[in-house]
């Protein structure tokens, strides 16, 4: 089932409402209660528009409180063609997709916003600086986020705004990233321990999105850069050894390391994103630098993230 929306109006379609997606979803709506003329939308999946778990019962009832319209599509599914269409009413989406659809799923879907004539995108480049990082990080989604970039700067009909973020805040402290270890209280450092990374919340980036979205004059065909903290790897041992109250073991994963990690396990995507992030520039910006810091907008630090998770 789609919605058919007039243009005159501003429509909003935010494609998916997982952990990002419904932070964006919430803060465009609380944004749109003052204004009237922007209507928001949400892309689902057909069996999560009419699923009957609980989490998916709630989060339909959420959404019709926010009065958020549900449009059916499927991302894997849907041709090129048949996104275009259902992307063609909308004057602005915004991809909160991820990186589940697997590789060329980012470049579909902005080939079909670019085909639909949407004047206004916000890619799924919520993520690290990759003009900076370049092609050959050994991360192949992250080589198609750049090809991304390119075909949104080679046309001129699409206004497009990117929001990078570094990582989600609490990524850093998953055991699967291998740079906090809880178990044995130890802190791994990637490649060096002045090497630095930038995380914000999913919360604080739905919240920043929207006030990007919103913000006049519009920041338009650019790279908006916001940050909950940038830590260096340094600065997160000491930060682990407050918060556990003991003495902890500062481990550095120099790039040979790493580098012979990824060659003995070439599966293993953690392995890889360890290697990703040991660099010296294109993970981490200054915070002082941001959007949020020039609007004076309060993020949650690492350390605050942790005041809320004291289990971490």
């Amino acid at each position: 089932m789609t919605y058919s929306i007039e243009k005159s109006v501003n429509t909003v379609l935010v494609i998916g409402a997982g952990e990002l997606g419904i932070a964006v979803l919430r803060a465009m709506s609380y944004q749109a209660r003052n204004q009237t003329s922007t209507k928001i939308s949400v892309l689902l999946r057909e069996d999560a528009a009419h699923g009957v778990s609980i989490a998916q019962k709630k989060r339909r009832e959420e959404l019709t409180a926010m009065g958020v319209s549900v449009v059916e599509g499927d991302l894997n599914l849907h041709s090129i063609e048949q996104l275009s269409a259902l992307f063609r009413p909308f004057n602005a989406v915004i991809n909160c997709s991820g990186f589940v659809g697997g590789p060329g799923t980012q470049i579909k879907i902005t080939q079909a916003v670019l085909n639909a004539g949407v004047p206004r995108y916000f890619p799924w480049q919520f993520g690290v600086d990759y003009d900076v990082v370049g092609k050959g990080s050994g991360q192949q989604v992250w080589d198609e986020q750049l090809e991304v970039r390119q075909r949104l700067r080679g046309q001129g009909e699409t206004e497009w705004t990117i929001v990078s973020t570094g990582i989600f805040t609490s990524y850093l402290f998953e055991p699967s990233f291998g740079v906090v270890d809880k178990d044995n209280k130890a802190v791994y450092g990637l490649g060096d321990w002045q090497y630095a990374v930038t995380l914000t919340t999913p919360e604080d980036i739905g919240t920043l999105t929207a006030e990007i979205f919103f913000y006049r004059p519009a920041l338009c065909n650019q790279v908006v850069y916001i940050a909950g903290d940038t830590l260096t790897y340094s600065e997160i041992a000491d930060l682990m050894q407050a918060h556990w109250g003991t003495a902890i073991e500062r481990i550095l994963l120099d790039k040979a390391k790493l580098l012979d990690d990824v060659h003995h396990c070439p599966d293993d995507v953690a392995a890889k994103y360890r290697l990703a992030f040991a660099r010296p520039d294109g993970v981490a910006w200054n915070k002082a630098n941001t959007f949020n810091a020039r609007q004076r907008i309060n993020t949650t630090t690492a350390e605050q993230w942790l005041a809320k998770h004291p289990h971490s």
